[in-house]
């Protein structure tokens, strides 16, 4: 992000984007423009206004009153107290911050919709990169049965005095897939053993094969994905053929560990 002043010659002037870039946010102090969602040049101008002025020389008159020299005393030229130095800044501090902070305010609900628009209109590739994975990640998980932690426990048969602590073993140990769905933990229902009451044990071996490269939603969408060698998902399978879903995984993998 760069930002830079006008040049005397442009005072009296609102300032202006670059030439060439999309300008989202213009106002008197403002100009804002981006070449691509990452990349924002940002223009200020300080200029005083009367009204400015006004509430800066109220701040300082109300600040000084108390130490005004008695009438009769002879005025000191040339140089200023440190007393009135000091409260003049804080006057430009506390004038200026509060012109900005809703100018800022204003910036960034622009930026946000200028985002919006590029990405609807799909004209930043990064941005609808991410926005086509956060897609393909929600429509996973809207087809994949969850439960919460307390129906976690309950198919686990153990405790529900305390779910998310228990659970949270689970995940500490690696043994069980977890993603947060509308802000709360949840776990994909095919992980549990409803009849043994445990987490399939394949699944432990799954996430500890598991390259970094691989997310926990990449092992998911390939559990979930139909399979040759099944004729379903390998996460229909858990429990029939284990070893045959760990050989399948360790295969699919296989190009990423060597490449």
């Amino acid at each position: 992000m760069l930002a830079t002043p006008l040049t005397p010659m442009e005072t009296g002037r609102k300032p202006r984007g670059p030439h060439g870039m999309h300008t989202f946010y213009t106002s008197d102090d403002i100009a804002a423009a981006a070449q691509t969602a990452d990349s924002v040049y940002i223009n200020v101008s300080i200029e005083a206004n009367p009204v400015d002025v006004d509430k800066w020389r109220t701040i300082v008159e109300a600040a000084a009153a108390p130490s005004r020299a008695p009438v009769g005393t002879k005025k000191i030229r040339g140089k200023m107290p440190d007393a009135v130095q000091e409260v003049m800044k804080a006057a430009f501090v506390a004038v200026f911050s509060q012109r900005f902070s809703s100018e800022i305010d204003k910036l960034v609900d622009a930026y946000r919709i200028m985002l919006r628009e590029s990405l609807a209109k799909g004209a930043d590739s990064a941005l609808q990169t991410a926005l086509n994975r956060a897609r393909l990640q929600e429509k996973i998980l809207a087809g994949t049965s969850m439960v919460d932690q307390t129906q976690a426990c309950e198919l686990l048969g153990l405790s529900g005095s305390n779910p998310s602590a228990t659970m949270k073993r689970k995940e500490e140990k690696r043994e069980i897939l977890r993603f947060t769905v509308e802000g709360r933990a949840a776990y994909p229902l095919f992980q549990f053993d409803i009849e043994g009451r445990r987490i399939f044990p394949a699944m432990a071996k799954l996430i500890a094969l598991k390259p970094d490269i691989w997310s926990d939603f990449r092992l998911l969408h390939w559990l979930t994905r139909p399979h040759l060698d099944f004729g379903a998902s390998p996460a229909e399978r858990l429990g029939e053929e284990e070893a045959g879903v760990i050989a399948a995984f360790q295969r699919a993998i296989v190009p990423a560990e060597h490449g």
